[in-house]
């Protein structure tokens, strides 16, 4: 009990940071910008919280963030939900064995749309525009796999199609911005990737010395999660990435 009580204070927590800057209000006027990274369980999405609990999808009206109101859970019927993204009136779900987009045009019961489906591995996914970036990575709770990135057309919602493929070392969390995909590669550190083509992307910065598990892009400054704890990297000039501080673990 006292996990879940942690669990939803620091949620509320961001919650109310987030009505309280009007800077992480969401171009499109639909889901506030999350702080979470792409290895996230839980997202934002105007005045709802969305939990990732194994294969079921917990859904919370948090318009009264010192009261969270259970709204039901949604079975997404694949027992391999490992991480949520929201991005515009959808919400894509990384699974080991696939990505699942479903519709928020009710924000209240999402429904399911389409699957992109590929062989069992881990599974993090970032959206931008028309495109789903997905990676594939070998792990213990994995099995088996590749370590790739995907590239998947989702302008066909309903058709997910896939792209481009490129190997990496053991890539995990990622994020986008602009032509700039940051993507964490194990202990081969963390990479900057131009995507300005997708057919033709290229690795343009790499930060050694970290063994970068997932990456939230805030404004200026990167915050990597590594195995030997907490990054901030300004990434002013993503072709030159500098070290801000860390945070070890004890």
């Amino acid at each position: 009990m006292k996990k879940y009580l942690f669990f939803f204070s620091f949620i509320l927590l961001i919650v109310s940071c987030q009505k309280e800057s009007s800077d992480l209000s969401s171009s499109d006027g639909g889901s506030t910008i999350g702080m979470g990274g792409s290895m996230a369980k839980f997202a934002f999405h105007k005045q709802y919280l969305y939990v990732v609990e194994k294969q079921f999808l917990q859904v919370y009206d948090v318009s009264v963030a010192s009261k969270p109101l259970f709204l039901k859970t949604i079975d997404l019927n694949n027992t391999a939900v490992e991480t949520i993204f929201p991005y515009g009136d959808y919400l894509f779900f990384g699974t080991q064995n696939g990505m699942l987009i479903y519709s928020l045009s009710d924000p209240t019961a999402p429904n399911y749309i389409s699957t992109y489906s590929h062989i069992v591995s881990c599974d993090p996914v970032v959206v931008q525009g028309n495109i789903a970036y997905v990676t594939l990575s070998t792990g213990n709770q994995c099995g088996r796999g590749v370590n790739q990135l995907e590239m998947i057309d989702i302008s066909n919602i309903y058709n997910p199609q896939l792209l481009k493929i490129y190997n990496f070392n053991n890539p995990k969390g990622l994020s986008i911005d602009g032509t700039y995909l940051y993507l964490c590669d194990g202990n081969a550190g963390l990479k900057v990737l131009d995507v300005t083509d997708i057919y033709n992307a290229r690795v343009v910065e790499t930060f050694s010395g970290i063994d970068a598990f997932d990456v939230i892009k805030n404004n200026n400054t990167l915050t990597v999660t590594g195995k030997d704890g907490v990054y901030q990297i300004d990434c002013t000039n993503p072709l030159d990435l500098r070290l801000i501080s860390k945070i070890g673990k004890n």
